[in-house]
Parts: C-alpha cells; structure tokens; sequence
C-alpha cells in the first residue's frame, strides 16, 4: 500500500510538471529580466544628456532594440504556452461551476467553469477581479470570457482583469457580444499607474458569435445568438416596445458548454505490475506514446491506463441570459439544443441568468418543459441553476465584513454594520446557503457544483468565516477603545448635516480590504452628492445602506462630480446611472436626469458606451469643466505641433464657479458653491470647493501639493486629501503626480482648514497606511472604507490613530522592516556610485 500511495502521488506531480516543464522549455525568464535591467539603465544614463546629444540618440536606438527584442520573447512565450494549455494531456480531470457573485450584495452575477489549469468566466461585472480571490482564482488563468448580453453589467469589471495580468499571459478572448473590445481600448488610456500597469499586458481577441463556437482540449462551446423579431426593436424615444430602454446591440448569446471526454487515467496498479520505473516513461504512455523500458520489454498506452472512469461526470451546460419571453422563444428553436429537448443527448446544468419576470413567462415555461420532455428519454434530471437579484443575500468576501466589524466594534457612530444586518455564520461551497424552490436552485456565492470530479479528488476546502466571535485585544488597546467610546457618547448631536461616506480609499486599484475612491455627500435627507465613482461604488452604498435605503439615496442623488478621467475615478459611473434609473422607476418617482460635472476625458468612454452598446447620454445632463487647451505658434527650431506644449485657454481661469454653468438652481438642494479648481496630476483634473449645508469642504482629487488649492480653499471646515504615498517615496509621489502624506498634511495646514482627513492610499498598503506620530500632533484623521462621518464627530477622527497602531501593529510593523529594506538598499546604491565617482 505505501508503493501505491507513492505512485499516486508521483501521478498527481506529473500532472502539473506536464504543463510547467513543456512551458518552460521555450520561457527565459532570466533573459526577460536581463533586457529589463539593461533598459532601465539606458534609461538613466539617457537622462543626463540633452536630446539632441549623439550620445543620447544612441541610447534611444538602443533602447528600442531592447524593446523589440523583448516583445519578441514575449510572443514566443505565449506561442509556447498556447499549445501546451490546449494538448491532449490537459483534459481537466475535475471541472466545477462556481458562484463568484449571485447577483446580490457587493456583485452582480458572474459565474466561472473552472479547471486546473484554466478558468472559463461568464459576464465579468464590477469588482470581479477584486473579490476573485475568494475562490482561489487569478486573473492569469482567465483567459476566457463569455458575455452573455451586451450590458455594463457584464462587462464592467474586464478592464480590471486584463490589468491583473502579467505580459507573459496568453491572450485573453472575449467571446459573445461585439464592440467589448472597442471599448476597452477606448478607456486604456485612462488607467493610472500609482500601482502596477496602466496598460494592458495581455492582447485580447475578440470572438462574435457570427463564429459559432470555441473548441479547446477541454471543452467546446457553442455559441447561440439569441435575436428577437424586428417587430420587438421598433423604439420610441430610445426606448422598445416592450418598455425597456433599447440597447444597440440586441443579438444576445446563450452558450452550450460540453467537455471532451477525460482521458483514461494511469493505473497505477498496472503500473507496478508491468514494473514501469518513476519518470519520464509515464510521461510518455500518458499522452500515447509506446515506451521501450531498460529491460527491453515494449510497453503500450492501453497496458497500464485504467479500464472505466469513476467519479462524477456531468459533462454538458446551458449559460442563457434571456432579456425577453422572444429570447426564451429564440433558444428554445435553436437548432444547438434540439438533441437535447430530443433526449438524444442530456442537459446536466441549466445557469439561468434571466430575471424572475422572464422565467416566470409563458414562453421561458415552455422551454423548460421541452427540456423535462428531454429529461425523460434520457432518463435523467437536470439541475437549474438560477443567478439573479432574487436570491439570498449572503456576505460574498470575508475581508471586507470582517475588517468592517473590527472598525464597527471600534467606532459603532462612524463604521455601521454592513447589510445584510446581523448577518453571522458560515459561507462555503456547498448547498446549505442555496434555496432551492423545487425548479430553480437560488445559488448562493461561492457554491460549486460538480461536471467532473475523480474518486479520490480532497482539497482544502473554502469557507468564509463570517461568525461572531469576541475580539481579544491588548490591554492597551482596550482602554483606548474604552476612552475613544467614552468621548464619543459624550458628543453634543449639533450638526448633523452635511454627512460624509468614505466608498473608496485605495489609489488606481482596490485591495482585499479597500475599494477605489468614491464619496457620498449628504446635505440633507432629501439630497445627496457623489464625487468620483470608482469601480464598486454602487455595491458599497447598497453594503452600507441596505436596497431600500440605497434606493431611496439613489434618488435623492443630484449630482455627480468627477475629478478626473483614470478608471478608479469613473469606472462606477454607468452602474450609478443604472441603479438610479432603475430605483426611480421601482418607486414610481418621475425621472430626474443626474448632473454630470466632469471634462471631455470622462464623456469619451461615456460616449462610445453609447455608441457601442446603450445610449445613456438620455439619463444625464451634462456640464463640462474642460479649460480647452490652446497650441502655442511654432518654435524657432521647428518642433512639430503635434509636439508643442499646448497652453490653458486665457478665457478660462484655473479656478471658476461651476455652479454658475448648472441650469438648476442646487441652492435648494443644500449646494451653495462648486468650484473647479486646476491641480498637478493630469492635464484636465480638477479639485472641488463646495458649500454645503453651511461647511465648506474641499476635496483634492489626485495631486501635487498644490498651491492654488491652497487659496481657493482657505479657512476651509474640511480638506480630503490623497496621500497616495508614504513619506520617503518623493521622487515617485513627483513623477506620478501624486502627494506624500506628509505633503498632503502640510497643505491642511497652508490652506488652515480646520479638518484633515487623508485618503487615496496606495495598494502597497493593503490595510492601514504608515501611521507617523506628526497625525497625532496635527490632529489629522485617516480614511478608511465605510467612514461615515458627520461634522459635529471630525474632531474624534484623529483620536483612532492610535487605536489602529495597537490593532494592526502587525500590518504596520511589515511596512516598517519593508521601509528600513528600501532605505538599506538605496545607501548600498550610494556606496556604490561613490566608488564609481572616487
């Protein structure tokens, strides 16, 4: 028994080393990483010397080959990794349905196929690529994306999947609707790259349905376009016949998924019977091959691979997203499922990403009946899974309730419990959180469901502990908490308006524990401000207030300001404009177009959605900031125009009234003054001055310190500022643009604003940020996600400070031996400059 034990796992390794080593063959990843090296050093000593210098055109040259020269490593890499991810030994032998989101809470659906070696994922919504890790997944084994319709729902979170890739990653396809593609190109060039890539590094195919299907060692998938009648796209006033706003793309897609049969396994029985040594030569019967062993005998395939499979095996799939009873009607005369309404072949799995309204119909009731029909032919069942807003709202990520409660537990006035309130116990992957109606299984997040699982398949399981446990903290953190709750009840209520909501404190991408900038402004009860909505804007309001309350904030939201064009600013944008469409048609409210203050930047991807797939330009009014740039005359020495720095219009001041250009009047909406002020980070961003229910509040977006902010907003109640950076990275705050903490604090103190909070922390600080004693001194608070705090409470902010060196000093004392390694390596650097120098 303990050879067959080791045999066994000597198969399991061999499975993996297939792939990796095959791939390795053609990877150099130390020539990568030299080309690299010498180019960051051409382009040091290119810094020295002015352009027209020989010396510096020599270098360029040079740096170009270099350049060359990579990418062409690079697509040899990818060359190799394609057909070794696609050969015939990597049939997966266990595949699973997963739930990454259930349509609910803080994700819309998103459903993955997942093998070893590659994840399938259909529709990828907002956040998908920061919850992943909950089920284990990266972003570098997606490499395919079925979008079932052509919504920001399904799309919305792609850009950010594409950006957690690494160059070396095989290219992604986007199979199903048309014109994704498009658009993504259209937004790439508004990524930051405070932290990571603002490119993508993999290339991306784009696959229509006009294709008809995708094939790969593990799996085909059939493509079936779901087109209503030409009498259902008749519209009026951009809307359809049916009611629903017309999307220009109405050709939906439903895929039909099959695995290829599993490939007999080893036996490893077989294997010590015919004396097969450990090695290369069980490579080689694995994928076909006839082996000569040392002793001369000749073995084939067949003599050592097991006779019958065991385990689980439900091999085919429906992923359908019916918008209409004419798509219901439109899959159910599809030709790529009559041998299954015929029984001649069996539907294990039906996804069902349709609306209850839409299941519910006469024509969608039809098609599950012509599936039963099927279904008793084959003598078989067929489990519908069904993924919409209906089904349970479970927590779908542990970090962020979890991280949530702590601060909760803390500051109950300035961190509320997150919704579903109350909520407590276990979230894993089997069916205790599903309901299951006696039709549908209403999937709950992480639920998998098995397509093909071997007999002795064990891993470790997923679970998201979500239980209320008591929290054992230091005896001095104790009483700091006790003082800090002490002072808080203590508080006079005086001011309880204007109200502000920290949705997002983390710079250009989001981290376990932060998502990317967003602030909710309340003026009243009746009115509300967003300004900058980065991806998963909308999922933390709904976190915090729960759907009514959310849907009644939603209306109550009058305007939205945005400071600047990179993603983690507007990537929110369409979701917000979505819900809140949505929201005042649940409550049966007349539609008030939302206020849209931002540059042209922003309205370009806003306008090719439009284009592509949904015109939303309907559902704002629109009030553009742009201080349209003017081209300077030629230069004495020729330089192109194309060239030429470009100079601020004179007729539009770096700093002006917007409310001025609103054809509302806001003052009844609790907004007395909104000015736009220019800042140093890209050309068009813009700070914001408001007056709002009496308190003047300034907001810096992405900057430089920066002195007309100063003045424009001295004597100020309440400065937010980005402090992206740690003090000590200067130089990298400078380069992109961005404030040191120290920076941002010393422009509180120009601007003599009478609070500071801090925000726009980068990734690298996946937690808490460098925490330095000066915030004590100067009574500045810190930021983090879910804030909520009234103006009578900004005095108690600072106050936490020391409250998070006691719970997080393990966080922090990372960042403090990360720092002393920094600053080890750049004297080290110095010593050796020195000597070259000497």
């Amino acid at each position: 028994m303990r050879g067959l034990a080791s045999y066994r796992r000597f198969l399991t390794w061999s499975n993996f080393r297939v792939f990796s080593s095959s791939s390795a063959e053609h990877i150099d990843e130390d020539l990568l990483e030299s080309i690299k090296q010498r180019i960051e050093r051409n382009r040091r000593i290119l810094k020295k010397h002015s352009a027209s210098h020989f010396k510096a055109r020599e270098i360029s040259a040079s740096i170009g080959n270099l350049r060359q020269s990579m990418a062409s490593v690079q697509k040899k890499q990818k060359a190799a990794m394609e057909p070794a991810a696609n050969s015939i030994v990597n049939i997966p032998n266990q595949v699973s349905i997963e739930i990454l989101g259930n349509a609910t809470g803080l994700l819309r659906a998103c459903v993955v196929i997942r093998t070893p070696l590659k994840t399938y994922m259909f529709n990828c919504p907002e956040n998908a690529c920061r919850f992943m890790w909950q089920l284990r997944l990266r972003a570098s084994n997606i490499v395919d994306i079925f979008v079932t319709a052509a919504t920001w729902d399904n799309i919305a979170g792609i850009s950010s999947i594409l950006l957690a890739k690494e160059s070396s990653a095989m290219t992604t396809r986007l199979h199903g609707a048309m014109n994704v593609k498009h658009f993504l190109e259209c937004i790439r060039p508004f990524q930051d790259s405070d932290y990571g890539s603002c490119k993508y590094p993999s290339q991306v195919e784009e696959r229509p349905y006009t294709m008809e299907s995708y094939e790969d060692a593990g799996v085909k998938v059939s493509y079936i376009p779901l087109s209503p009648p030409l009498d259902m796209q008749k519209e009026k006033n951009g809307r359809r016949s049916d009611g629903r706003m017309k999307r220009n793309s109405e050709v939906d897609v439903a895929f039909l998924v099959e695995l290829k049969p599993p490939p007999r396994r080893v036996d490893p029985l077989k294997l010590m019977e015919k004396k097969v040594p450990k090695g290369p030569l069980i490579g080689k019967l694995k994928m076909g091959e006839t082996v000569t062993l040392p002793d001369g005998r000749t073995i084939e395939p067949g003599e050592i691979l097991s006779d019958a499979q065991t385990g689980t095996e439900l091999p085919i799939v429906l992923v359908a997203e019916c918008d209409s009873e004419e798509h219901a009607k439109a899959l159910l005369e599809s030709t790529a499922i009559q041998a299954i309404l015929s029984g001649e072949k069996h539907l294990d799995y039906f996804v069902h990403l349709s609306s209850d309204k839409v299941t519910s119909s006469e024509s969608y009731k039809k098609l599950l009946s012509a599936i039963d029909a099927g279904n008793e032919v084959s003598k078989r069942k067929t489990r519908h899974l069904l993924v919409n807003e209906t089904n349970p709202w479970i927590p779908s990520v542990e970090s962020v309730y979890k991280h949530t409660k702590l601060l909760n537990h803390i500051a109950p006035r300035l961190f509320p419990n997150l919704h579903p309130l109350e909520w407590s116990g276990l979230v894993a992957q089997n069916d205790e959180l599903s309901v299951d109606d006696g039709r549908f299984v209403r999937v709950a997040p992480l639920q998998r469901f098995w397509m093909r699982r071997p007999a002795y398949f064990q891993e470790e399981p997923i679970i998201m502990d979500l239980r209320d446990v008591e929290m054992n903290f230091s005896e001095s953190a104790q009483k700091l908490i006790g003082d800090f709750q002490n002072e808080q009840s203590l508080v006079e209520p005086t001011c309880e308006y204007p109200i502000v909501t920290f949705l997002g404190t983390s710079s250009a991408v989001p981290s376990k524990y932060r998502n990317v900038t967003g602030y909710l402004i309340e003026a009243s009860k009746q009115s509300a401000f967003l300004l900058d909505v980065g991806e998963g804007t909308y999922g933390q309001m709904r976190a915090i207030f729960g759907e009514e309350q959310c849907k009644n904030m939603l209306t109550n939201l009058h305007c939205v300001m945005i400071t600047h064009a990179h993603q983690d600013h507007m990537n929110g944008l369409y979701t917000i404009i979505y819900r809140r469409k949505e929201a005042f048609e649940e409550l049966g409210l007349p539609y008030k177009p939302l206020i849209l203050v931002c540059n042209r930047n922003v309205m370009k991807p806003l306008k090719t959605y439009s284009i592509c797939f949904e015109n939303i330009e309907s559902l704002i009014e629109l009030v553009d900031i742009s201080r349209h740039p003017i081209t300077p005359p030629s230069s004495p020495n020729g330089a192109s125009a194309s060239k030429r720095p470009r100079l601020p219009s004179p007729h539009l001041p770096p700093a002006r009234n917007i409310l001025a250009q609103i054809s509302h009047d806001m003052t009844k909406y609790g907004l007395t003054e909104l000015k736009a002020v220019q800042v140093h980070h890209t050309r068009m961003a813009n700070g914001y001055v408001l007056g709002v229910a009496g308190k003047r509040l300034v907001f810096s977006g992405d900057t430089k310190p920066c002195d007309l902010l100063c003045d424009e907003g001295k004597n100020a109640d309440l400065l937010v500022h980005e402090a992206t950076f740690e003090d000590g990275h200067e130089a990298d705050a400078l380069k992109k643009r961005h404030s040191t903490m120290g920076q941002a604090v010393d422009v509180g103190q120009k601007m003599s604003a009478r609070h500071v909070i801090l925000t726009h922390f980068s990734a690298r600080y996946p937690k808490v940020p460098v925490l330095p004693e000066y915030l004590d001194e100067k009574r500045v608070g810190v930021a983090m996600d879910m804030l909520r705090v009234r103006f009578d409470h900004l005095h108690l902010l600072h106050k936490l400070i020391p409250i998070y060196r006691e719970i997080f000093v393990e966080e922090l004392f990372e960042l403090t031996v990360r720092k002393e390694q920094r600053m080890f390596k750049e004297q080290e650097l110095e010593k050796k400059r020195a000597l070259v120098t000497h």
